[in-house]
């Protein structure tokens, strides 16, 4: 697998760093309006959208549709949450998403500025992946001002050819969301902590594990904290950081390391008026 080393890391880190907060887990915010990271989907007519963040649309009560528009000119997805009947106090939803990440890894695949992949030229070419993702979420209320969601999921890709172990971006963050597209399959588990503070602020924490068994580099540890700051029910404003602990390859054994990110975000939102 090819490592980014030495000049060419720093040429492409600004590149990088904008992938990382587009790949990164969700954020959310104090109420079920601001429901990304939650069992709970967002009010009927509800749109949202941040810099970093996907947007997101309340089709129903039950049914919300999700996009990143901009990574859809390069790894085109879509993404849907449904809720689910309440099961002994907890709110249930599933989510299940899809991402087509072949034009971007083609694109990154060349010399100099821009390439992120090795170029070598006995690297086949990359094979058209399609790579989806289904989870569980469950949301319980533990007092007035805290929320606890729980998640777990399984994530496959699809190939129309074998990927050399070369394709690699051995990055926090895009080093383990690659691993699937090398061994077919993930698994995932989370807990995420939602804590309202007086006036307009909340915390948001959470523990996610990414993981594939029996691989060298079998798994990628991530938690993430976030101060909001919710100006109304349009508008917030998030803060924090994103703590990565994950194995590497460094042969001639994988090796694991420790990454500390920044955060932020800002995030609009609307909600279409109901029609009289």
């Amino acid at each position: 697998m090819t490592v980014v080393r030495g000049r060419r890391r720093s040429h492409h880190i600004a590149l990088v760093c904008s992938l990382l907060m587009l790949a990164s887990a969700s954020m959310a915010s104090d109420n079920a309006s601001w429901s990304s990271g939650t069992a709970y989907t967002l009010p009927s007519g509800r749109w949202e959208k941040g810099l970093f963040q996907p947007l997101r649309y309340g089709q129903t009560g039950r049914l919300e549709w999700a996009t990143h528009p901009v990574l859809n000119l390069v790894v085109p997805n879509l993404r849907i949450k449904v809720a689910h009947r309440e099961f002994k106090g907890w709110s249930l939803a599933t989510r299940h998403g899809f991402h087509y990440p072949t034009p971007l890894l083609r694109l990154v695949k060349r010399p100099g500025i821009g390439g992120l992949i090795s170029p070598e030229s006995d690297i086949p070419e990359i094979p058209h992946i399609l790579a989806a993702r289904s989870e569980l979420l469950a949301t319980r209320t533990l007092s007035q001002s805290v929320w606890l969601t729980g998640k777990g999921g399984v994530s496959v890709a699809l190939k129309t050819g074998e990927i050399d172990e070369r394709t690699t971006i051995d990055l926090p963050l895009v080093f383990p969301r690659m691993a699937l597209f090398l061994h077919g399959y993930q698994l995932n588990l989370g807990a995420d902590l939602l804590t309202n503070l007086p006036g307009r602020w909340s915390i948001w924490t959470d523990v996610d594990l990414l993981m594939i068994p029996g691989a060298e580099e079998s798994f990628s540890w991530e938690h993430k904290g976030l101060v909001i700051w919710s100006r109304s029910e349009r508008f917030q404003v998030l803060v924090g950081y994103k703590l990565v602990c994950g194995a590497y390859p460094d042969y001639p054994k994988a090796r694991t390391q420790w990454h500390l990110l920044p955060l932020i975000d800002l995030q609009w939102a609307r909600q279409r008026k109901a029609k009289s």
